[in-house]
């Protein structure tokens, strides 16, 4: 339990909390409901949840489970059950930011990521200026007992979630040691990166999906030095290309790039090694 109380810390609880291996156990004894309060003595958010309110939308949470990993290149978030219906998808931040700009980054992800959804069927906290309702505060820690359905929310692993589409959240009180150690793989999102995502999210789309950003689309590769660094700042490539071959190559195994983008530079290295 101890393990799981440092695992939350780590992740989401702000500095200073107050929880203690006593309520941990009152909690997870049914006895009470632990709210989470996200924001820190500062007026700032190192935790950000989208919540998903219907468990048939599982297939839209995997989805964004690979947009942030995929098409953003930041490390991966909890996936909780919900004990009545539905899913929470956490992201946790090394360095807090103020709640309109974790807000602007939310709304943003959802806009790129989810933009079919009904808006109604989703949460966010925090909430950005688009027309998502906002999470009620404080968030309510997981694992809890749900006193309506009797059952338990969870953490799970992302392999598991079509198991809970018909019926969500857990019979009995989850393992805690398995509990944190799905909290264990995981890692807060760096500074650097989430700024580097935010540029990404708001960068405009295509018909076609790209990101029109210098680098996007390697049929239209940045042609000096000076562009290839503004596109490598852009896709997290680092600098120093020499050419273009060396910026494609980047672009091609580059994380942070999109399916469509490492596709695309594939196909324009092909004349170089043809005539090698």
């Amino acid at each position: 339990m101890n393990r799981l109380i440092q695992e939350l810390r780590r992740l989401y609880l702000p500095p200073g909390s107050a929880l203690t291996p006593d309520l941990v156990a009152a909690q997870l004894a049914g006895d009470v409901s632990l709210p989470l309060d996200p924001v820190d003595a500062n007026a700032q958010v190192r935790t950000l949840l989208v919540s998903f309110r219907n468990a048939s939308d599982w297939p839209l949470v995997a989805k964004l489970n690979r947009c942030v990993q995929e098409e953003l290149g930041l490390p991966a978030p909890a996936i909780s059950v919900s004990g009545c219906t539905g899913f929470q998808l956490w992201l946790s931040l090394a360095q807090p930011q103020a709640p309109a700009q974790a807000g602007r980054f939310l709304e943003a992800l959802r806009r790129r990521c989810l933009g079919e959804m009904p808006v109604a069927a989703l949460g966010l906290h925090p909430a950005g200026t688009g027309n998502v309702p906002a999470l009620p505060t404080p968030l309510e820690l997981v694992p809890a007992l749900d006193q309506v359905s009797g059952r338990w929310s969870a953490f799970i692993d992302p392999s598991m979630g079509s198991m809970f589409i018909d019926e969500g959240g857990l019979e009995s009180a989850p393992n805690m040691d398995a509990q944190a150690e799905l909290l264990a793989r995981l890692h807060s999102i760096k500074a650097d990166d989430f700024d580097a995502a935010l540029r990404i999210l708001e960068s405009p789309v295509s018909t076609d999906g790209d990101v029109k950003t210098p680098a996007t689309g390697a049929d239209n590769v940045a042609s000096t030095g000076a562009d290839r660094r503004s596109a490598a700042h852009q896709l997290n490539l680092g600098g120093g290309f020499a050419d273009p071959q060396s910026f494609l190559l980047a672009v091609m195994n580059d994380p942070s790039a999109s399916a469509k983008q490492r596709i695309k530079a594939a196909k324009a290295l092909l004349p170089y090694f043809e005539r090698s």
